[in-house]
């Protein structure tokens, strides 16, 4: 009798423990999940200013001889893009489990991105650093800290008989564009910006931007009044309309300015325009075949810079959907440039971006509340609207000479990682 008491005590005893614990935890996360925590300003935001220390000489990443060369180099670069824009295109497209495009890549590392005058980088000094493996200061296009003018990709690879295009989802005389084909100590100075772009050794440029080829009566925005449009049937041909990337209809030897847009593609003010304008995988699939028509005519080799322009802009608009939406002409371009290198083993392939924009972060719906597949996205350098910020970005590479694109880069080794994957022995002269 006295031991089945003992029993039933210490089952009680035990019994109430576990139901206590039980309803202990429910508590907790009713609590947590229901905390009245206000939307907040960014003075609510737990912030630490802080000086960074400035270091005198810029860390060079060792490059490791490559032996089997490149013939064709991709470049994609996400505007705006780090880790969390990528976890959360997947997260939303494949869900935890899935993969996307540039989850295949083998190699893959890390890039730091501060420009010569800041921390936090803007696209064209950023962009530099990628086109001419200088650091410069924001705002500047394709020239050092000091306005001196450096030599950059296209132009290097001109001299060794390489054709080059530049694509992109914005104007083509937006920072990252530009960077490659322009010289100017502002990135606002589009008119110059325009005319050095057409006087560039870029074969083929692809994009929007229409307006700044024009002056104010044809409605455009050019302040020196020049119809540069005009002026460019002179040297190139242009193109309009995505009808008419057809590699049938182009003279190798000829350049080539389209133009799909006034502004930018997909421009939401202008939904009449949408149906003429060009993917990024379709300017990219255009331009390889430009470049293959170019190498089996006399051309060494190819260079494409291939721009996810917006990736950024929905990170200063802090607008998911956006993102979500750039991200997926992104990463299918980028999936299409992959699938090409492996068909063609002698392209190289590098996905990176210039900076992160809109400080985006993968919560829980409440605080501490880690259950489930509900999850917030949030935008934290700005309410309503974002601006960019000092994190690294990811850099994903395949083909010739990837292995330099692993571990830890400053955004000026990205440029000289390509150089060194290309043969640069013999100086030829431009190929077109």
């Amino acid at each position: 009798m006295r031991n089945s008491i003992l029993i039933a005590l210490i089952s009680i005893s035990v019994g109430g423990l576990i139901g206590a614990k039980v309803m202990e935890s429910f508590g907790r996360n009713y609590i947590m999940a229901n905390l009245p925590v206000p939307s907040g300003t960014l003075n609510d935001k737990d912030v630490f200013l802080k000086s960074i220390p400035a270091n005198s000489e810029l860390v060079k990443k060792d490059l490791v001889e490559v032996n089997k060369k490149a013939k064709n180099v991709i470049l994609l670069i996400g505007d705006g893009m780090s880790a969390s824009q990528i976890t959360s295109y997947r997260l939303l497209k494949k869900g935890p489990n899935g993969r996307i495009a540039m989850d295949r890549f083998p190699i893959s590392g890390i890039v730091l991105t501060h420009s010569a005058d800041a921390i936090i980088t803007d696209s064209a000094s950023s962009a530099t650093a990628y086109s001419t493996g200088s650091k410069t200061k924001n705002s500047y296009l394709g020239v050092d800290k000091d306005g001196q003018i450096l030599e950059n990709l296209t132009e290097k690879l001109d001299d060794f008989g390489f054709i080059s295009a530049l694509i992109s989802t914005s104007e083509v005389t937006h920072a990252t564009p530009a960077a490659f084909s322009s010289h100017v100590d502002s990135r606002r100075d589009t008119d110059e910006i325009s005319s050095q772009m057409l006087e560039s050794k870029v074969a083929t440029i692809l994009g929007g931007g229409r307006n700044f080829f024009l002056p104010p009566e044809k409605g455009g925005k050019r302040k020196d009044k020049r119809n540069l449009l005009e002026e460019a049937k002179k040297s190139h041909k242009i193109l309009t309309h995505k009808n008419q990337l057809v590699i049938s209809n182009i003279n190798p030897s000829e350049k080539i300015l389209g133009l799909f847009a006034d502004e930018h593609l997909r421009d939401e003010g202008t939904p009449d325009n949408h149906p003429s304008e060009p993917t990024l995988t379709e300017m990219l699939k255009f331009s390889l075949e430009r470049a293959k028509a170019a190498i089996d005519n006399q051309c060494r080799g190819s260079f494409i810079m291939v721009e996810g322009s917006q990736v950024d802009w929905a990170g200063h608009a802090n607008n998911i959907d956006y993102l979500e939406r750039e991200l997926g002409e992104f990463d299918e371009a980028t999936r299409y440039a992959l699938d090409y290198a492996k068909n063609n083993q002698n392209t190289l392939v590098v996905v990176t971006a210039d900076h992160e924009t809109g400080g985006l972060l993968i919560e829980p719906i409440a605080l501490s509340y880690y259950t489930g597949n509900n999850i917030k996205f949030s935008f934290n350098t700005a309410i309503g609207g974002g601006s960019h910020t000092g994190a690294p970005v990811p850099v994903y590479a395949y083909g010739p000479g990837s292995m330099n694109f692993s571990g830890t880069l400053d955004n000026t080794d990205v440029h000289h990682a390509i150089l060194n994957a290309l043969d640069l022995t013999e100086q030829t002269g431009s190929c077109l």
